[in-house]
């Protein structure tokens, strides 16, 4: 959810394509896995959350063993996952009652239909509706960042989103957490 990918995608990251020292996770082809179009090989963002969430997991006690981010060892060798779809199920049903998007509506989510796909639109729809810079997220890059070649597929599927743009509160509270905390240091040096 956190770096718009592909189920195929994301299910063959290495531990290499993950950058802490840059911020970015890397969509390349390998031994794995393809990639759908060339335009999928691509950088993208590694957002706080997510480098918080990996570098426990990558660094952590329970640590991968091999090359693959996300290993599945069921047939006794590192393989990639291909189905997490019973995983999901179980989460889904854990987490109690789910709502979903249905041409602009919220609705009650149906037993089976969260896949990992919805990920991949929660991850557009937020990005539209962010800013970068005070400036709206353009298209093209959050094109960019699906792997997209251009920006079609985002203003067919995404346009009834219009152009406002917001952050949410918790971004905000971060915001004026940061600026009071750089302000103190331009005292500092002032």
């Amino acid at each position: 959810m956190l770096t718009g990918g592909r189920q195929k995608e994301v299910f063959g990251l290495e531990i290499p394509d993950v950058d802490f020292e840059r911020k970015s996770i890397t969509f390349r082809p390998n031994k794995w896995r393809r990639l759908k179009t060339k335009k999928s090989h691509r950088t993208v963002h590694l957002w706080p959350q997510l480098e918080r969430i990996l570098r426990h997991y990558v660094f952590g006690p329970d640590r991968p063993r091999g090359e693959l981010l996300f290993p599945s060892y069921r047939r006794g060798r590192e393989h990639m996952l291909t189905d997490v779809r019973g995983l999901l199920d179980r989460v889904t049903k854990k987490a109690g009652t789910l709502f979903v998007m249905d041409e602009g509506r919220r609705r009650k989510a149906e037993p089976g239909e969260i896949r990992t796909k919805v990920f991949r639109h929660t991850y557009i729809t937020a990005r539209l509706q962010t800013l970068d810079h005070d400036e709206p997220v353009s298209l093209w890059t959050v094109a960019q960042e699906m792997g997209h070649s251009s920006t079609d597929m985002i203003e067919r599927t995404y346009g009834h989103l219009g152009t406002i743009r917001h952050r949410a509160r918790v971004v905000e509270s971060q915001v004026r957490q940061h600026r009071k905390v750089l302000r103190g240091r331009l005292e500092l040096v002032a």
